[in-house]
């Protein structure tokens, strides 16, 4: 098992032309998100503009899941839904989509040799949640609060990415109430 953490003070946002943008994790490690040589990339981004067109990630599925604030995608010819905190949505990259709201959001992007799911999980001081999993690979990021997840302690911004996950559940324990966000990868 290949465990690395990474505080919030890693990681340093880019701006973009609506936002800014922070990469969290990647694979492989030596890919280039401008090169799009990547086979799985997790980040946050803000949207600052109340209407903005996303760019054409063609050769990606997408998972997008709110996590400050309200948003409206439309994609072009196929559908409209609304999200709000904790809520999200799956679509290919090519996909001519455009959103109204200013967020904060979570992205999970990843080409045809992976796949990927995405949950929240909201919990309370002192409360455990028993995460069940079905891949080897899981990035943990912590939204709001502070969790402990085996021997360490994640904190707001903080991302625990796991590799060659020996078992098929973990444990999360609630240092102080919030929310933290799981992905499982499963590379082919």
């Amino acid at each position: 098992m290949i465990v690395r953490y990474f505080p919030s003070s890693s990681f340093h946002p880019a701006t973009w032309a609506k936002g800014t943008t922070t990469e969290l994790v990647k694979f492989p490690l030596e890919s280039d998100f401008l090169k799009r040589d990547f086979i799985f990339r997790v980040s946050t981004a803000t949207v600052e503009a109340e209407e903005s067109t996303f760019s054409d990630f063609s050769g990606l599925t997408r998972i997008l899941m709110v996590l400050e604030g309200s948003l409206t995608l439309i994609h072009k010819g196929r559908y409209q839904k609304q999200l709000e905190a904790y809520e999200q949505d799956t679509f290919d990259g090519s996909w001519s989509t455009r959103s109204i709201g200013k967020v904060r959001d979570f992205n999970v992007m990843f080409n045809e040799n992976a796949s990927a799911t995405l949950r929240a999980f909201s919990l309370q001081s002192n409360q455990s949640e028993d995460i069940s999993l079905s891949q080897k690979r899981v990035v943990f990021f912590v939204h709001t609060g502070k969790f402990r997840c085996g021997e360490h302690i994640l904190e707001t911004g903080s991302i625990l990415d796991i590799e060659e996950m020996e078992r098929s559940s973990i444990t999360l324990t609630c240092i102080e109430s919030g929310a933290i966000l799981c992905s499982e990868v499963e590379v082919f």
